[in-house]
């Protein structure tokens, strides 16, 4: 009872630590954004840091100073003459606006490269793609369909009777008869596996919501090439973008989902669960936290890059920017409300865990 109660503590601790690094790496390609344009600009850097608070490893290079600090949920790239007017001919401020844009808008930008990237490889490793034909694609275990005996790649050629045709029109059919049986009649269905026709018949069974399912996903389960890896990708990375922005509005406008938001703890903790279910769940996680990060980033707040992009813009349209103190006092005040944001939000987070 112990052994086993402390493998569960270790096994436990090592998935949260993989969270973290998993957390690091999406912060660090963000950064690395920031970092890598603007060092193709010509401007300085003081500091590239990884996380926030007490430093936890630090180094010198080159003169700037890389460190990396305890709290992983974010990071900085200090550069030269920032917030200040600073005579420096490398000093942030003393560069075109353009080339400020770009340097503050890479950041966001790599977080979505590295969200397609992630999409990409989930499709290029794991890719598969459903054709509406009438077929079975998965079988539940422990379902109705099972016990049936019904197995993926089985063709259904006739529901109750009917003749179901071995197209588009058929699979819409056949979906529409399965879908429409929310009792506990038996759906006789003639099966052909590889050479073998037979019948099999299956008994609906009733969920916890009320709905009556045979734990089946019916189409036929092909693996996809790269090409068409490359385009569900894409459909993939504009659909989940759109979904994201939607959420987002309507927590911002209506409050809905206020709920559910989570800070540093519950992050790391919902992370270290579902890293648990395997290389692709990583690859699904990777995706949904650095679009997510690029889209929050992009938020026109003061300390948030989308803050400082708005007074770039300022000073793009009127030729004359802002005083670099009253900016850099906005970003301070912005940023001493974003970390007691996220001291309310942990707050909340370990509030959960302690009702569980």
């Amino acid at each position: 009872m112990g052994l086993a109660g402390g493998r569960e503590t270790y096994v436990s601790v090592v998935y949260v630590i993989l969270a973290i690094l998993l957390l690091g790496v999406i912060v660090l390609v963000h950064e690395l954004g920031h970092y890598a344009v603007g060092r193709l600009c010509g401007m300085g850097i003081e500091e590239f840091s990884i996380g926030f608070g007490p430093k936890l490893l630090g180094w010198r290079k080159n003169e700037i100073d890389y460190s990396v600090r305890a709290i992983p949920l974010g990071g900085y790239v200090h550069f030269t003459g920032e917030d200040e007017d600073n005579p420096s001919e490398n000093a942030f401020n003393n560069h075109p606006v353009w080339k400020r844009f770009l340097t503050v808008a890479a950041g966001a930008s790599m977080n979505f490269v590295l969200a397609f990237v992630a999409i990409l490889l989930l499709f290029g490793i794991y890719g598969y793609t459903y054709d509406l034909l009438p077929a079975i694609a998965e079988v539940e275990a422990g379902s109705p369909a099972e016990e049936a005996g019904l197995m993926p790649g089985d063709r259904v050629l006739t529901v109750d009777g009917v003749n179901i045709s071995y197209d588009e029109q058929g699979h819409e059919e056949m979906f529409a008869m399965f879908d429409s049986r929310q009792d506990a009649t038996p759906i006789e269905l003639t099966v052909q596996r590889g050479e073998e026709v037979f019948d099999v018949t299956v008994v609906k069974e009733q969920q916890e919501n009320g709905k009556w399912m045979m734990g089946v996903t019916v189409g036929m389960l092909r693996r996809i090439g790269f090409g068409e890896a490359l385009r569900e990708s894409g459909r993939t990375f504009a659909e989940m973008s759109t979904m994201m922005i939607d959420v987002l509005k309507n927590l911002i406008f209506r409050g809905e989902g206020a709920d559910q938001v989570s800070g540093m703890v519950g992050t790391i903790g919902q992370t270290s669960k579902f890293i648990q279910q395997g290389f692709d769940m990583v690859l699904n996680l990777m995706a949904v936290i650095s679009m997510n990060l690029g889209i929050m980033n992009l938020l026109p707040l003061p300390a948030l890059d989308g803050g400082r992009l708005v007074f770039l813009a300022i000073e793009g349209i009127f030729r004359k920017p802002v005083p670099r103190e009253k900016e850099g006092m906005v970003h301070a005040i912005g940023m001493i409300l974003l970390i007691g944001l996220m001291i309310l939000v942990t707050y909340s987070d370990i509030m959960k865990m302690i009702r569980g």
